[in-house]
């Protein structure tokens, strides 16, 4: 098992290191000699960042916006602290608002305006990420020897998965831009759902490709981060969808051990390394665990899955707003449980749906085998809070199964919503179904009617782009809402 480890820092993306640093330097000088004349004593600026040594900063600096744009932090109630977790969760069927903010309630009813304030939040907490992981890949790139450094891999998967959450959350047209070391800003122009996925399976490929080269030269048994890369493509061929894609997916996912789990790490070091899943749900109370959310939603909590294990404290607990009947997920028991990011149990589910397409779906065919491997010895990485043991086994699946579910494309993809529960797939997932292969009417599998706080669901399938990025004169406006 592989942990991503964040580094820490005071609150502001990795530098504590150096403040801690610079104070024991000064407690080791004479005391008629303390005067110290420091410019900005917390800032590291790119063109500081020049030698090797340096690369463990960098790559230290860059996780902690990743995990950050991945799994939120514990900064209670401002915008810009909920990952895409939360956030997809929110717009899917994962969560519902259990407070007062207007703007996630916009977000929870699947009308969000382009002013609204939390999704700017968000929209600049990836975008951070996404160039943070850039220029990381560029150091170790420049910076390290590629034949036995294996940062640049894992760098540049990482960079990979924050455009697969671009591509899978937003609408068509997200503008990239990127700031130059002088500060200056060179605006990007809008990409396409197509074009974003296919920027993301560039860089997974890179990743693959530096990361095999890596293997060649010092052995795979020292290489970790392949099947990082594999899980990110093959995960976003099947978001591409095309011709082939799921075969190629299935294909590049085939050597990924069930085992295998790349873990976010996080901590109860600093208020930014907390799961911030945890303390949205678990502690703020922001968010409460769905319950077939618009007729449409998987129920979470009524159906008694071990997968998706939650709570309801005292029987009688509600929300920030006092008013929600407040479920808390039980995943993530609480700020330091680390999420899983990509796994092997995702490269069985692949494998599963390639077997879907190709229509190898009777009793005994590679559907239900790939399926049946994962609830035959359930991965325990799924299974972190230890008052929950991972079970030693679960009831295997059926065409039986398929038929009481709907059909065996319904069946899979509630299985891939319960083992890929909280982990940012579920909202890729109901926009998969609304388009080809499986061209679902959108308010056939999104939630739709009635919005319990009052009024009727909207239509959105994903996040509009901020208003604030109309200030790139290359963007106006998505370029389309579809799925």
């Amino acid at each position: 098992m592989t942990m991503l480890g964040i580094a820490k820092t005071d609150g502001r993306g990795g530098r504590l290191s150096c403040w801690l640093a610079l104070t024991v330097a000064v407690a080791a000088l004479p005391v008629m000699a303390c005067h110290l004349d420091v410019t900005d004593p917390d800032i590291i600026t790119p063109d500081n960042l020049q030698g090797a040594s340096t690369l463990p900063t960098i790559r230290a600096a860059a996780f902690g916006d990743f995990a950050l744009s991945y799994g939120g932090s514990g900064a209670d109630g401002s915008s810009g602290t909920e990952g895409i977790i939360m956030m997809g969760g929110l717009l899917g069927d994962e969560f519902i608002n259990s407070e007062t903010f207007p703007t996630r309630i916009e977000i929870d009813r699947r009308a969000t305006l382009v002013t609204n304030g939390t999704l700017t939040g968000w929209f600049r907490t990836i975008s951070r990420a996404r160039r943070s992981m850039e220029f990381a890949a560029d150091r170790f790139r420049a910076l390290s020897d590629t034949t036995t450094n294996t940062g640049l891999s894992e760098m540049l998967s990482l960079s990979g998965y924050t455009y697969l959450w671009f591509a899978e959350n937003w609408c068509s047209g997200v503008p990239f831009s990127h700031a130059n070391p002088d500060g200056s800003i060179v605006f990007g122009q809008p990409l396409t759902r197509q074009q974003m996925t296919d920027t993301a399976i560039a860089r997974f490929t890179a990743a693959l490709n530096a990361a095999n080269a890596l293997a060649a030269s010092v052995g795979a048994a020292k290489v970790n981060f392949q099947n990082l890369a594999r899980v990110g493509l093959a995960r976003a061929l099947l978001d591409r969808g095309g011709a082939g894609d799921f075969a190629t997916a299935a294909a590049t996912v085939g050597g990924v051990p069930t085992s295998f789990a790349y873990q976010v790490g996080y901590s109860e070091t600093t208020t930014r390394e907390n799961n911030g899943v945890f303390v949205a749900n678990g502690n703020a109370k922001r968010y409460s665990v769905a319950d077939s959310e618009g007729t449409n939603g998987i129920r979470y909590r009524s159906q008694g899955d071990i997968r998706d294990t939650v709570v309801r404290i005292g029987g009688t607990n509600t929300g920030f707003d006092a008013v929600t009947p407040q479920w808390d997920q039980l995943r993530f028991p609480d700020r330091k449980t680390s999420i899983p990011l990509a796994t092997g149990a995702e490269a069985r589910l692949i494998e599963a749906e390639n077997a879907l397409q190709l229509g190898d779906t009777a009793n005994g065919g590679v559907f239900y085998q790939r399926l049946d491997s994962l609830r035959a010895h359930p991965p325990g990485y799924f299974f972190l809070n230890p008052a929950i043991p991972a079970p030693t086994s679960m009831p295997m699946l059926t065409t039986t199964d398929a038929t009481t579910f709907g059909g065996a494309v319904n069946l899979l993809f509630r299985e891939r919503a319960l083992w890929m529960w909280l982990s940012a797939h579920r909202l890729g997932d109901l926009r998969r179904l609304a388009r080809l292969p499986y061209n679902r009417p959108g308010e056939s599998v999104f939630p739709t009617g009635a919005y319990f706080k009052g009024g009727s669901y909207g239509t959105d399938y994903n996040f509009p782009v901020p208003f604030e990025e109309t200030n790139n004169p290359n963007f106006t406006q998505c370029l389309d809402r579809l799925p």
